[in-house]
């Protein structure tokens, strides 16, 4: 994805409503420079697979999962790296998604798609696509939009007889599902499902009937777990979120699966290189679950707010410019001198982080 300047505002606040815990990452190594602007991960034929997005070249590398280095890169003869974002795989075929769509106005949006056999068998390490081609049936404006298009999309997975893709949404926090063909040709896609992820989706990979999501919200990264499904309706299933502690970079890029273990990219940053992570998934909280406590009484509320949680830490009362308007360590706090509005609770206890949203009337 395009680099972006860290900002606060209501989108990028913490998920409110949940409960977030936090995923233990390994650190295997940070990667080669050749790589640094690593956007998706596959394996191959037993190798580990990454593209560079927008303004990389038109080439695949295959990641050295113990040093980083890329040993060994296959170079797209007819396509062109508009903004690669990520890459999934069947039983046939090997999938390139040239989606990136930062500002919603491309009208070029497409799937490459390689044969496994030309790929693993290439001459001279060189290989030739096919195209997939596609438009959102509800996109009808195109103009400059950054940081407010819900069209923007990094993440692609392979089921069954479809692809389906997960956006990018700046504008609502959401991701909406999209199937399209495996089939080359040209095709207005329709949205068939959505989930209210609240930060923006980066990348998913699919296997063994979970599907795995990466995302961020300018201050962390998460992993978002899909499982138990109804055949294509993904949000049905049990969804479970997880903060990444990730050393310095929230933009998590790619991420797939491999004998038991998922492996995550990040990107370079004026912090940290580009590194390569693995992890394998906690006993989480479900996004959807309706059994959370009610932990903030009066809601709304006008001069006295009580907090329902034992061993209280902290709690930062946040405009939805992102300010901290006040911070207590109190169960009981007076915000009758806060003016009226939407305002999140941010609270900490036991080490863990819950948000929710607070309206002051």
């Amino acid at each position: 994805m395009h680099r972006v300047i860290l900002y606060s505002c209501l989108n990028v606040l913490l998920c409110f409503g949940f409960n977030i815990n936090a995923q233990s990452l390994n650190l295997i190594t940070t990667l080669s420079s050749d790589i640094e602007e690593t956007s998706g991960l596959a394996f191959i034929n037993g190798k580990l697979i990454t593209l560079n997005d927008s303004g990389g070249e038109a080439s695949l590398y295959e990641i050295d999962t113990i040093t980083g280095n890329v040993n060994r890169e296959v170079v797209i003869n007819n396509a062109t790296n508009i903004d690669w974002e990520d890459i999934c795989v069947d039983s046939n075929y090997i999938y390139i998604a040239d989606f990136g769509n930062n500002y919603g106005t491309r009208t070029d949006l497409k799937i490459y798609r390689i044969h496994l056999y030309d790929y693993i068998n290439s001459i001279n390490d060189t290989v030739s696509v096919d195209t997939i081609n596609f438009s959102y049936s509800d996109q009808n404006n195109f103009s400059s939009n950054q940081f407010s298009t819900n069209f923007d999309a990094e993440a692609i997975i392979s089921y069954y007889d479809s692809l389906y893709i997960f956006t990018k949404n700046w504008g609502n926090q959401k991701t909406y599902i999209y199937p399209l063909s495996k089939k080359p040709g040209t095709y207005q896609i329709t949205k068939s499902d959505s989930i209210d992820v609240v930060c923006l989706v980066t990348g998913a990979c699919y296997n063994n009937n979970i599907i795995s999501l990466t995302g961020y919200n300018f201050q962390e990264a998460f992993s978002i777990k899909i499982d138990q499904f109804s055949s294509n309706n993904f949000s049905s299933g049990i969804i479970d979120k997880n903060t990444l502690q990730t050393f310095g970079s929230f933009q998590i890029e790619g991420i797939t699966y491999n004998n038991g273990n998922y492996y995550i990219s990040s990107e370079y940053n004026n912090v940290v290189d580009a590194s390569l992570y693995s992890f394998r998934y906690n006993s989480t909280t479900s996004i959807n679950s309706n059994n959370s406590k009610l932990l903030i009484y009066p809601n709304p509320a006008n001069d006295i707010i009580k907090i329902n949680i034992v061993d209280l830490e902290s709690i930062e009362i946040i405009n939805i410019s992102g300010e901290v308007v006040m911070k207590s360590y109190n169960n009981i706090v007076n915000i009758s001198d806060i003016s009226k509005g939407i305002y999140f609770i941010k609270l900490i206890h036991n080490s863990k982080t819950k948000i929710q949203k607070l309206i002051i009337k």
